[in-house]
């Protein structure tokens, strides 16, 4: 999902609350789960009804909120964003938040593509190579493809690190044809 100026303003006003960091990682988790059950198709089509009055919407996210649990400025910070009818940028908003508090960390996220299940040595040694290229600690999330033969494929803040050995055949076919 693309971060909007609207997402990146709530997300730092959020964050701007407090400087406590393990505050700012529960505030983070939760804006996460309010985000998941308002984009979720039978919430989401509920509360972008016409419908539904602005004051409903408002009520509605409260409830959501007080059931979901949440911390009272995460709480308030719902309602005002209902308030302000941007509810359909909460996802957009919890995606920001979480880079910010990422940058904040020191962390960086890593998707890794691995051809088979890798041990924990191997994911191991690849999130380290990633952590000396990024300087940051990596919070990798790891998927499979077979058809990258063997090696893994990362993707880093934009960038992709392809050691696949697909790709590594592919490069030996084409020099050897052309």
């Amino acid at each position: 999902m693309k971060s909007s100026k609207v997402a990146k303003r709530y997300a730092r006003a959020l964050m701007g609350l407090s400087s406590d960091h393990p505050q700012l990682e529960a505030w983070g988790a939760e804006l996460e789960r309010l985000a998941r059950i308002v984009d979720s198709p039978e919430v989401a089509a509920q509360l972008e009804s016409p419908t539904v009055t602005h004051a409903d919407r408002m009520a509605a996210l409260g409830k959501i909120a007080e059931r979901l649990d949440l911390s009272f400025p995460v709480r308030s910070f719902a309602v005002v964003v209902a308030g302000h009818g941007r509810v359909r940028e909460v996802a957009a908003m919890a995606e920001t938040y979480a880079r910010m508090l990422d940058d904040l960390m020191g962390r960086a996220r890593a998707t890794l593509t691995f051809a088979y299940q890798p041990s924990d040595d191997d994911l191991a040694r690849v999130v380290a190579g990633l952590e000396a290229i990024a300087h940051k600690k990596i919070i990798p999330t790891t998927n499979i493809d077979a058809s990258l033969v063997g090696g893994v494929v990362a993707e880093l803040e934009g960038k992709i690190y392809d050691g696949s050995l697909a790709t590594r055949l592919a490069d030996a076919e084409r020099r050897l044809s052309g």
